[in-house]
């Protein structure tokens, strides 16, 4: 029953009755809802009062408010958001689709009037939203909009707070019994209706306290349904987090329906009636405001925003709540901090630092204890190690001055902790660096100073010699502070004739001006600081100078007296010394192609490009060089490297032959690289060539006067690429051919050097070459190595198996009927003469390996190589049918994956029906030319049900060369019908190739 129902029984509605000094005045406002008010009027004063504010609770005419919104509102910070209700408004309800669920509730503007009503409609529409649509898919268009329109519809509609005077009313209370008691008779029944009111009062806002824990426990439900997710992040290396330049953020695809769920949370916060109680009832709890914190590691920067606001109101509204988000940020920090790339979170660090600074730490008193101190040491100053500092630099540097600023004992273990995370080799974050110790050394107080003067003074004056100028010219300007300078002088007195020697050597070794005039003036104010100890180290360092300059020449000679002797005792040696000199080249009758000018190639083309030169040494160890050619697509992705193990791709259209160029004025050859265009997939947009030497051997050690022979079909010359290798150069790219069209083809001569010993350990390298003639490549894509095209006897030159991290061998497969078959998957470790070594498979594993369980379609095995057995040179993954055969298996298919989650590599089967049982799918085994783990499809089909039944044939595998099946592949690729200019080229490379050997 409602209030106002029960009142009039007992009470006269008379709103000016001055019975016992009492008024009761009763106002039906337009929710629908009656409400009492009680007021004890004592004299004409306090009624005239009431009569004003009821006056002034009226409702106002439309275009009074218009001018009071227009003068006093203020504009709100995102763009379109103030004007929500007012497009609600012009959009009708007709509006959202009405095949979708959302529209058979019904309109809140129906029922505005009726407060239950409008709860059940607002606790319906809200169960309603919890669903969560895929915006990835153009699917449920109409409950997409539908949703949408609905969550706006709840955000005009939300019930508003009134203010309400409970404690006024506790105020009086007590006075209303002194009044009754004074009053007697009249006054004790005063004070029975007095007291039924207050209980009808209590039971009122006991129902309204149950309507309104429904009402938002069905609104947290519909937030953390929406927002609380697994984050997608977008895949991003340690350089592209750096680069300013790099692709826009991932934006949440479910934005539309999200920052509406977030402005759903906002008005909930704004709501008078939710303290801590109520909200823990609703699960507004504290693992509702942990996961809110966590949830800023998203990838887009509006969610980001709209969470900061939001859990800075929590904080600033709960007060229980605070403990809990100062945990959820240490832990995001300490996450930032120990977990390794890829687990850690890479956004949001710059968000949860201003929560830090703006609530958490302006909220600490002084002096601070000692957890409060442990957040600044163990939590905040760590992340200073952090590589991608620059991208939160600003908010971290905020809350480190707040500390300090609240305590100044703290600056003295601010700066001790930057100088142990001093950076070695990053010039931006060393310029960071030295910008916050600069600062600090200006707020420290003079005590503390002289305990860390000398570690500070050695590292500013290390950087005042640094090579990149913007440090150098950083670190000078530290000491250009007089004041700084003194004290440096008073407590680095042994330590300064280091400083001037370096800031001496400044003098005659730094290029840049700036460096050169800002040195000069520290040394002019050091000379000011102290004129007599300045003088001493001046003298010292001259004195050191002339005394390096004689060992220096005492060291020459002695030298040269060792290679007098050494020459005398190996004679042979002192020729072979000779032949390193430089000499003239040869003249070969070919052309020299200039680098970096590209060369148009004649249409339906084929090219020989063959690696030449001249030997260094009497005796040459056996394939030291080894000419490579990988083959990268337009995604920028390398998906294929030709090389001795691996000598044939895409039905031979790129080959490699120990075939050597017909005239040829060099001693050695490493065999040719037959590329015809034509044959090429569209996809494949360009061919590198590299060189390779073997391991701890460079390529100056062992060649010289290198030549990259480019022939037409093998018979047409076009002239050679000339390259003198360093002597620390371990590969090199020599050569490119970059897809122009369709069918035309340009080769640019490349010569660059590299000290790494394998194409995937220098991806700089290519990924520069790769940027510049794909410049529409994606990033991550750049200088990758991804063998997703590997046909069988493919071989995986590269190092698919990073060192010291577990890899994913997986293998999955189809059924073509729906018996339920059975096929275990197992990983066969022996070893260089085919003794069997360990065994990994359902229920079993060994060091270094587990199986993760057979299943239905797939099973895999996570492998970490370096902890295997020394042994171990070879592990075959096989596949056994323990029922029926591999006529019922469908497309069985391998791969390997990284721990990042990045597929390296793939083998898919093609389409046969085989009555075998048993299939050996792939081997592992280790290349010693490099020193890493290979990976080679085999799909051969053999007999047995277990891995046990077909060890034998594996151990008869062991001895087969991998270019073994390279040549069965190259023969049932020539058998592939060709055009003429085709033909040509595949006769004359088979014609006179010789299948390397291993």
């Amino acid at each position: 029953m409602p209030i106002g129902t029960q009142l009039k029984g007992t009470f006269s509605l008379d709103p000016y009755s001055c019975q016992s000094g009492t008024l009761i005045a009763t106002q039906l406002f337009n929710d629908g809802i009656e409400v009492v008010r009680c007021l004890r009027a004592r004299d004409g004063n306090e009624r005239a009062d009431l009569v004003k504010d009821e006056a002034e609770a009226k409702p106002k005419p439309e275009k009074e408010k218009e001018k009071e919104k227009g003068g006093t509102g203020k504009q709100k910070g995102k763009s379109g958001k103030s004007d929500k209700k007012a497009k609600l408004e012009d959009d009708p309800w007709g509006a959202i689709p009405v095949d979708s669920p959302f529209a058979k509730v019904g309109n809140l503007k129906d029922v505005v009037g009726d407060a239950e009503a409008t709860a059940d409609m607002l606790i319906q529409k809200l169960k309603l939203c919890e669903e969560v649509y895929n915006f990835n898919k153009d699917d449920c268009m109409p409950e997409k909009e539908g949703k949408r329109l609905t969550l706006l519809e709840i955000l005009a509609y939300w019930p508003v707070s009134e203010q309400k005077e409970k404690d006024k009313e506790k105020e009086e209370l007590p006075m209303k019994k002194k009044n009754s008691k004074v009053a007697g008779a009249t006054g004790s029944g005063e004070e029975s209706r007095e007291l039924e009111m207050s209980s009808g009062a209590q039971s009122s806002a006991s129902s309204a306290r149950a309507n309104a824990l429904q009402l938002i426990a069905a609104a947290v439900k519909v937030v953390k349904s929406n927002a609380f997710r697994t984050l997608i992040h977008k895949e991003r290396s340690p350089m592209d987090a750096l680069d300013g330049e790099d692709d826009e953020p991932y934006l949440e695809p479910t934005w539309p329906h999200l920052e509406l769920v977030y402005d759903l949370l906002q008005k909930l916060l704004q709501t008078k009636e939710l303290e801590s109680t109520l909200a823990t009832e609703a699960e507004l709890d504290k693992r509702f405001v942990t996961q809110l914190v966590e949830l800023m590691e998203t990838d887009d920067p509006r969610e980001r925003e709209d969470l900061k606001v939001l859990v800075s109101r929590i904080f600033g509204k709960f007060s229980s709540f605070r403990s809990t988000v100062r945990r959820a940020i240490q832990s995001f920090c300490q996450r930032a901090v120990c977990l390794e790339h890829g687990e850690a979170p890479a956004y949001g660090l710059s968000e949860v630092l201003e929560l830090l600074s703006q609530r958490v730490v302006a909220a600490f008193s002084s002096p601070f204890r000692e957890e409060q101190k442990d957040l600044l040491t163990q939590v905040v100053l760590p992340l200073y190690k952090l590589d991608f500092l620059s991208c939160f630099h600003s908010s971290l540097k905020d809350v480190v001055r707040l500390f300090c600023k609240k305590d100044a004992t703290l600056i003295k273990p601010t700066a001790q902790a930057l100088l142990r995370y001093w950076p070695q080799c990053a010039s931006g974050k060393q310029t960071i660096f030295l910008g916050e110790l600069e600062d600090l050394i200006h707020m420290m107080p003079a005590a503390d100073f002289k305990a860390i003067a000398a570690p500070c003074a050695h590292r500013i004056s290390s950087c005042c010699i640094s090579c990149h100028s913007e440090v150098a010219e950083k670190a000078l300007g530290i000491w250009r502070h007089q004041p700084t300078v003194r004290s440096t002088v008073q407590n680095c007195r042994d330590d300064l004739p280091l400083i001037v020697s370096r800031l001496y050597s400044n003098i005659t070794q730094a290029w840049g001006p700036n460096v050169m005039s800002r040195t000069m003036d520290v040394l002019k104010n050091f000379m000011e600081a102290d004129r007599e100890l300045f003088d001493n180290c001046s003298s010292k360092h001259r004195k050191q100078g002339d005394d390096a300059e004689k060992r220096e020449s005492i060291r020459l000679k002695r030298w040269a007296k060792l290679q007098e002797l050494h020459d005398l005792a190996h004679p042979e040696r002192q020729k072979a010394n000779r032949s390193r000199e430089p000499r003239k080249a040869q003249n070969s009758g070919r052309p020299q192609l200039t680098c970096n000018q590209e060369v148009s190639l004649k249409q339906d083309s084929s090219c020989a490009f063959s690696l030449c030169w001249d030997r260094t040494d009497a005796t040459p160890k056996k394939n030291q060089l080894q000419l490579q050619a990988l083959l990268v697509n337009t995604s920028g992705k390398i998906v294929e490297a030709i090389n001795s193990r691996n000598l044939t791709c895409f039905q031979s259209a790129v080959r490699l032959t120990s075939r050597a160029p017909q005239k040829n004025s060099k001693e050695a050859c490493c065999g040719t690289i037959w590329a015809t265009m034509d044959l090429l997939p569209v996809e494949i947009a360009m061919v590198l060539l590299v060189v390779t030497a073997s391991n701890r051997s460079c390529l100056g050690d062992i060649a010289h006067d290198m030549a990259l022979v480019v022939d037409f079909n093998g018979k047409v010359q076009l002239g050679e690429i000339l390259a003198e290798p360093p002597p620390d150069a371990k590969m090199g790219l020599l050569g490119a051919l970059r897809r122009l069209d369709w069918t035309s083809w340009n080769l640019l001569p490349k010569v660059e050097w590299a000290t790494c010993e394998h194409f995937t350990d220098n991806p700089e390298m290519f990924s520069r070459v790769i940027k510049e003639a794909i410049p529409l490549s994606l990033k991550k894509h750049r200088g990758q190595a991804s063998f997703v095209v590997m046909s069988k006897g493919s071989v995986a030159d590269c190092p698919t198996f990073p060192a010291k991290q577990k890899v994913f061998l997986g293998m999955g497969w189809d059924f073509y009927s729906d018996e339920n078959l059975h096929v275990e998957v197992a990983l066969v470790c022996l070893t260089a003469n085919g003794q069997h070594v360990s065994t990994v498979c359902g229920g079993q594993s060994v060091n270094g390996a587990f199986h993760t369980g057979d299943g239905a379609l797939s099973a895999g095995i996570f492998v970490d190589f370096d902890a295997l057995a020394v042994e171990v040179s070879v592990a075959f993954l096989t596949a056994h049918v323990t029922s029926e055969d591999f006529g019922a298996v469908q497309q069985p298919h391998c791969t390997a994956i990284d721990v990042t989650g990045r597929e390296i590599l793939r083998y898919m089967m093609p389409e046969e029906k085989k009555t075998s049982t048993g299939l050996i799918m792939a081997r592992v085994f280790w290349n010693e030319f490099y020193d890493r783990w290979n990976f080679q499809a085999l799909g051969n089909y053999c007999t047995g049900r277990t891995w046990s039944d077909s060890l034998e044939y594996m151990k008869s595998l062991v001895t087969v060369p991998p270019s073994s099946y390279q040549t069965l592949l190259i023969e049932d690729e020539d058998t592939v019908a060709r055009g003429d200019h085709r033909s040509t080229t595949a006769a004359s490379s088979s014609a006179q190739s010789v299948i390397m050997s291993l």
